[in-house]
């Protein structure tokens, strides 16, 4: 967890426009502080036995970091500075580059999302990327037959009797056991997740996408191995 708060957090910080703090007092909003507070604060619990120093830097600026001038909220530059730098620390000590863990056509629709705080968006793009690329599977192997989509759709594909893609042979129990759990991981995931955050906001922690999106990641992986062995030329 403290990779990805610290990540989000230090994000947000990136947002201020150094230019503006530099002339010592930015107009915010007091939701936008209480948002950063909390955040400050919850990496400063987060850290507390691995960091301790951090800790205590991070509890004495928190208080500091904004100020009210002539009935307006800013942010003190120099807290900014000392708070930016720590964050900065951090985020390069825990840093896992979990995007290079990311299928490529996960990460081009939602990492934009997700390091822009947009969580439920982001997971959402990555289940949708999904789906679109397997209706232009099914489009190209089927042209003439009618448009299929989300749980329809993933059961045809890697239908049991006449699958129009395979992700092995099938020959043996075992890979027909993964076929069908394929299949059902492609029918479960738009039932499961694409579905809901289609149909109403739904408000998810950076925690919880992140878990999403490396499933959406797997599931595109496999994918392409269901394209490869199929011997299917994507356009």
């Amino acid at each position: 967890m403290n990779a990805i708060l610290i990540n989000d957090t230090f994000n947000k910080f990136l947002q201020i426009n150094p230019q503006l703090v530099c002339s010592q007092v930015i107009p915010l909003r007091k939701e936008e502080t209480n948002i950063l507070k909390e955040q400050l604060k919850m990496v400063s619990k987060n850290i507390e036995k691995e960091f301790p120093y951090f800790n205590k830097r991070l509890d004495s600026l928190v208080n500091d970091l904004f100020v009210n001038t002539s009935g307006s909220l800013g942010v003190n530059p120099f807290t900014f500075g000392e708070v930016l730098e720590i964050l900065s620390t951090l985020n390069n000590i825990y840093n896992i580059d979990r995007w290079s863990l990311i299928h490529h056509k996960i990460s081009d629709v939602s990492k934009p999302l997700y390091l822009n705080g947009h969580y439920a968006d982001a997971t959402l793009k990555a289940f949708v990327a999904i789906n679109q690329r397997m209706k232009k599977i099914y489009k190209m192997q089927c042209p003439h037959e009618k448009e299929l989509d989300g749980v329809t759709l993933m059961n045809t594909m890697f239908s049991d009797k006449d699958p129009i893609i395979e992700i092995c042979s099938r020959d043996t129990e075992t890979d027909k056991n993964i076929h069908m759990g394929t299949r059902f991981m492609l029918a479960g995931a738009m039932s499961a997740l694409r579905n809901p955050q289609a149909h109403e906001i739904r408000d998810l922690s950076p925690d919880d996408a992140m878990r999403q999106l490396m499933f959406a990641s797997m599931l595109m992986f496999k994918i392409d191995e269901a394209v490869t062995y199929s011997n299917i030329q994507e356009q």
